[in-house]
């Protein structure tokens, strides 16, 4: 089973998204991401908080990977951990290596 929390960072305006997934080869579903695409774009949340920066945070490293490129592409940052305790994921990849914003399917 899929555990996803959110939490709302009101000092920096940041919504925190936290999953563990029971298959760490699991994308983030492309309508949510389009969702905090928007958000991102519009400068809030869809209760009309101020919304600055969106991070996600992944139980392991391995769904922080696999996620990892295509949350990059969207301005959104990866993180490893728990909401409490949140570590900054860096990819050995490197920047997202696709063309465009459809090659992912988030536009």
């Amino acid at each position: 089973m899929t555990d996803s929390t959110t939490e709302y960072d009101e000092d920096e305006s940041t919504m925190w998204v936290y999953y563990d997934f029971d298959d760490p080869q699991t994308l983030v579903p492309n309508d949510e991401l389009r969702t905090w695409i928007a958000a991102l774009e519009e400068g809030e949340t869809d209760d009309g908080r101020p919304l600055e920066d969106v991070n996600y945070i992944f139980d392991d490293e391995g769904s922080a990977e696999y996620n990892h490129q295509a949350l990059s592409f969207a301005n959104i940052g990866t993180y490893v951990g728990s909401l409490d305790d949140p570590e900054l994921f860096e990819s050995d990849e490197g920047a997202p290596d696709f063309e465009t914003r459809e090659d992912f399917g988030i536009d």
